[in-house]
This record gives C-alpha cells, sequence and structure tokens, in this order.
C-alpha cells in the first residue's frame, strides 16, 4: 500500500475536519470552527468567508499537492439529509465545497471531490471511527476530523470493501471511471 504524501483530505462544514498526508497513517489533525458566542458571524456570507479564508490559511501553511474534499449528496432515505435539505444546509455545504475547491485550484492544486458513497459506503461515523482506530490504534476528537483520516485511508485503499468502490483496476475501466 502507498502512503498518501503532501495530501490533505477535507470534510466540509461548520466544523471542517481536516488531515493532513506526509507519508504514513498519522497525518496532522485539525478542525475549523465558526466562532459562537459574542463573535458569532451572523449572516451566511460572513460564515463562508470566515471558513474559505481559515482554509486557505491551512493551505499556505502545509502546501499540498493534492486536497480530496467529500462531496454534498442527498439521500433521500436519511432523515438528516431532508431536514438539512429543508434547512437550506446543504446548499451552504456546497457553497463551502466550491469555496474551498476554487482556493486550492487557483492555487494550483489538484482538486477531487468525493461523495461520501463513493469513499465509505453506507457506513456510519462510529463505524468509520472504528475502522480507522484498528488501522492506526488512534481516536480523534471529533467525527468530521475521523471522516477527514478516513477519507485518506479510503484513497490509500483501506477502505476496499466499500460499497461503490471498485475493487479492480478492470471495473474501473468497464465504467469509465477514475478511481485514484
Amino acid at each position: 500500500m502507498q502512503y498518501l504524501n503532501r495530501v490533505m483530505s477535507i470534510d466540509p462544514g461548520d466544523h471542517t475536519g481536516f488531515a493532513y498526508w506526509k507519508g504514513d497513517l498519522y497525518p496532522i489533525v485539525g478542525q475549523i470552527e465558526l466562532p459562537y458566542g459574542k463573535a458569532k458571524l451572523d449572516t451566511m456570507e460572513t460564515q463562508l468567508a470566515f471558513l474559505w479564508s481559515q482554509f486557505s490559511s491551512l493551505l499556505t501553511k502545509y502546501k499540498p499537492t493534492i486536497v480530496y474534499i467529500e462531496g454534498v449528496e442527498f439521500w433521500m432515505g436519511s432523515l438528516k439529509s431532508v431536514t438539512a435539505a429543508k434547512r437550506n444546509n446543504l446548499s451552504k455545504l456546497s457553497y463551502v465545497v466550491g469555496g474551498y475547491s476554487n482556493e486550492a485550484m487557483r492555487r494550483g492544486i489538484e482538486v477531487r471531490i468525493l461523495p461520501a458513497s463513493q469513499w465509505k459506503g453506507q457506513m456510519s461515523k462510529e463505524i468509520v471511527m472504528r475502522k480507522i482506530n484498528r488501522i492506526n490504534g488512534q481516536v480523534y476528537q471529533t467525527d468530521h476530523i475521523s471522516d477527514a483520516v478516513g477519507i485518506g485511508m479510503s484513497r490509500m485503499g483501506y477502505f476496499l470493501r466499500t460499497k461503490n468502490q471498485p475493487k479492480k483496476v478492470s471495473r474501473i475501466k468497464k465504467r469509465g471511471e477514475k478511481w485514484d
């Protein structure tokens, strides 16, 4: 298995989790948090500007060559997804993903947007956390950080039996998709 090196994986949102991979199974991790309380940002536009600015700072600090970002998906059978759509949260998440992608691409960094179904299938956050713990012995502070780590591990092939992930190169060619 080949480790990711100079690669960043992102679980976007109001609590964006990130993992910066440096050639081993123990990434540098963290989370971008929207300020709350007195410093609360009142409009969606100011919240987006804050998140994009913080992400830009991460790119400056770590200088990744590739960024993997979890994409936005609507799961019709999920009450959580339906509620998020009704509250306009999926739209905001789409803006976050677009802003992050744009900032990375503007800097010449390769960007890949991966839907959750592609990197983890139907695995719950708890299962992702347990899988990560079995692989590298780590328990991360938040599920957002764990998802960012999971995205990276899936790219290295550690989540091989994930639904919708091709198992062989021949299937990739057959379906006309690129999986890297």
